[in-house]
């Protein structure tokens, strides 16, 4: 009942703007990577931008840009990374939360405005206002070397190091006197009534001569969505970020630094009979601190220089030992993490020739409880470089590309027990040593090809010792070798299809397994096993714009094979630990001042859930469909600018999971809420 009366206020807030001056709305163009950009800066193929592509790898990024995320108008980041092409975003439930797989499978590494996220990082982007975002750059492969280092920062203590990807987060920029206020409340059933509200400021600088510019802006926000004991999965946050930036001639400055703070309940598990976990876990507080500085020299045309600085900390304090219905005394751990990163980049052009220099280096440490080591203290440095090249032949028709990049971490000190002062100390792990080869061909106007070759060596990716399980062979050195080939075209504005094939093959993947053994201190490890593993699949993506106002995004992922191989025992892991298809659509329409959205996401089912717990194998996960929807009207009032949303989350109710460990972690199903902001 509170549901539908919140749709009823939405609608009489709606109904009220038909009076008001309409606003003309600016049409969406969804997930174009190429479109036209007012800042240099963000252009793919701009020698100014921080986080250039080469041209080959462009078939591979999907652009998110400030428009199109409030036509999604996702919960958070997260919900955001899971609309994206070839992506899924899995829950966990419990400690480390998020899964997100890209094209089934690999790992991700985040970057916001030059600071590069350490291993927290799914914990810290659910927390980031996306009202702060103004555009998402995904880049699907990591044959793109020059953005950040090919491993993990940090502590890495399982699986592969070498990374399949990027996901570089700009914040909003102020691009003239701007500001906005928003508020939001929204209700599911069985769940108390959530809301949220944020405040952005911004203006801009400009001297008589035109030489010397900049901008400046803050945002506030906060949100609480809490939750019933029964599903225990509520959160909240505070946030705050503030940015700005100088340009002197050839001369670009910018600084980002963002603080939140929040609180954040694991939800329970329900098992197959319909129980609840009793366990009571939760973060109490869950802080980041983030702050980034990046400028550029444009010495000519043709060379520019791009360095870069980034810190983030991250501080978690964690409640355990207590029961639903019990009167436990909680246990509190706390667990920090720093890092720091230093990044150098020089791209000049000799003709139809561009040659692309870049470096990184970074330092991180850490200490306390993370995810499920209950002791972990590290201090860890990280160095790489990279090289590429790129040459156009036929007046750019034909562009050939290759590069190589070398990452080397060192371990000051790891442990992971308070009596065992190390188990590496002072050495060096094996490098990541990387290859790629690319090639792009516009066949005439319409029609292009590109592909892309890659080749990982790593020795080892852990910052720990890693133990075979007994009677197994030694382990042996860590080889990734990939391949992609793409296909577009852009037929009518109304039709522009792209279809992508891609390999991923993998040689002596780690990973723990279910068996643990005890040293002579008394620490509990798992032991680890090493298998070859091979994902192969189909990409199909359709976008297009109509003159009547609309617009419409469609992909499509089918996995051919995901396979892994140990011991000599093959097993397909489609339809058992992995869905064998995925979409994700988007279709946008806008008149007379309304806008209206429909996104849709689909993931085929699978049958069985690997975790620290043990194999939970014949549950039911995934085979679901996500439909979400807003309607919204533009008006003007008091010489505001006003916007009234409605929208629904989950509208056909379906309360899936994508994880089974203490139990399934259950949507929460249908979300109804309504969105008020005004601009000034």
């Amino acid at each position: 009942m509170r549901t539908i009366r919140l749709s009823l206020v939405a609608m009489g807030i709606l109904s009220i703007t038909l009076n008001a001056e309409i606003s003309q709305i600016e049409p969406i163009v969804i997930g174009d990577s190429s479109g036209a950009y007012e800042r240099d800066d963000i252009k793919l193929d701009s020698i100014n931008n921080l986080y250039r592509v080469e041209s080959s790898a462009k078939a591979g990024v999907q652009v998110i840009t400030q428009k199109e995320i409030e036509a999604y108008h996702p919960k958070d980041v997260l919900d955001l990374l899971d609309k994206a092409i070839g992506i899924d975003v899995t829950f966990h439930g419990r400690k480390s939360p998020f899964f997100v797989n890209v094209r089934g499978g690999g790992s991700l590494t985040y970057i916001i405005d030059g600071a590069i996220l350490p291993s927290p990082a799914n914990r810290i982007l659910q927390k980031i206002p996306t009202k702060a975002i103004e555009e998402i750059q995904i880049i699907r492969g990591s044959t793109a070397l020059a953005l950040a280092p090919s491993i993990g920062i940090g502590a890495s203590n399982s699986g592969s190091g070498i990374n399949t990807g990027f996901v570089v987060i700009r914040t909003k920029r102020a691009k003239n006197t701007e500001g906005f206020v928003s508020g939001y409340v929204e209700k599911a059933e069985s769940n108390p009534t959530s809301n949220g509200q944020s405040l952005y400021i911004g203006t801009t600088l400009d001297s008589k001569d035109g030489e010397l510019s900049g901008y400046i802006g803050a945002l506030v926000s906060r949100y609480d969505r809490p939750s019933s004991d029964e599903r225990f999965d509520g959160s909240d946050a505070k946030s705050g970020m503030i940015n700005g930036g100088l340009s002197y001639r050839n001369f670009n400055l910018n600084m980002m630094a963002y603080k939140d703070s929040g609180t954040w309940e694991m939800q329970r598990g329900e098992d197959v009979n319909g129980v609840f976990d009793d366990s009571k876990w939760y973060y109490d507080p869950i802080k980041t601190d983030i702050f980034s500085l990046d400028a550029n020299i444009q010495w000519s045309e043709s060379q520019t220089t791009l360095v870069s600085f980034g810190k983030t900390k991250y501080r978690q304090a964690e409640y355990s030992n207590e029961k639903f219905g019990q009167n436990n005394i909680p246990i509190s751990k706390k667990y920090y993490e720093d890092s720091s990163a230093y990044s150098l980049r020089h791209n000049v052009a000799f003709g139809d020739t561009l040659i692309m220099l870049g470096a990184q280096m970074s330092k991180s440490d850490g200490f306390g409880p993370e995810t499920n080591s209950p002791y972990r203290r590290f201090d860890t440095s990280l160095k790489g470089y990279s090289a590429s090249i790129e040459q156009k032949l036929f007046d750019g028709d034909v562009v050939l590309d290759g590069g190589y990049r070398y990452d080397q971490k060192h371990i000051n000190n790891s442990s992971t027990n308070a009596t065992k002062d190390s188990a590496n100390n002072d050495v060096d792990l094996a490098p990541a040593k990387v290859f790629a080869l690319g090639a792009m061909w516009n066949l005439n106007d319409r029609f292009s090809l590109s592909s892309r070759y890659f080749q990982g060596d790593e020795g080892s990716s852990s910052d720990f010792d890693l133990l075979p399980m007994p009677g197994n062979s030694p382990f042996k050195a860590e080889k990734q070798k990939r391949f992609e080939i793409s296909a577009s075209a852009k037929i009518v504005p109304y039709f522009n299809p792209e279809i992508t094939y891609f390999s991923v093959d993998f040689k002596n993947q780690k990973s723990a397994t279910n068996n643990t053994y005890t040293d002579i201190y008394g620490s509990e490890y798992y032991y680890y096993t090493q298998s070859d593993s091979l994902r192969k699949g189909l990409e199909f993506t359709f976008r297009g714009d109509f003159e009547q106002g609309s617009s419409y995004l469609f992909s499509y992922t089918r996995m051919l094979d995901i396979k892994t191989e140990q011991n000599g025992l093959s097993t397909n892991k489609i339809g058992l630990e992995n869905p064998r298809d995925s979409f994700t659509a988007l279709l946008s329409h806008k008149w007379n001042g309304y806008s209206a959205n429909i996104s849709a996401k689909h993931m085929s089912g699978w049958s069985q859930s690997t975790s620290a717990m043990g194999i939970a194998s014949d549950v039911y996960l995934g085979d679901f469909i996500k439909i979400d929807a807003n309607i919204a009207k533009d008006f003007k009032y008091s010489n505001l600018d006003f916007n009234a949303k409605l929208y629904g989350r989950n509208l056909g109710d379906s309360h899936y999971s994508t994880r089974y460990t203490t139990g399934y972690y259950k949507d929460r199903g249908r979300v109804v809420g309504v969105e008020l902001s005004a601009k000034f």
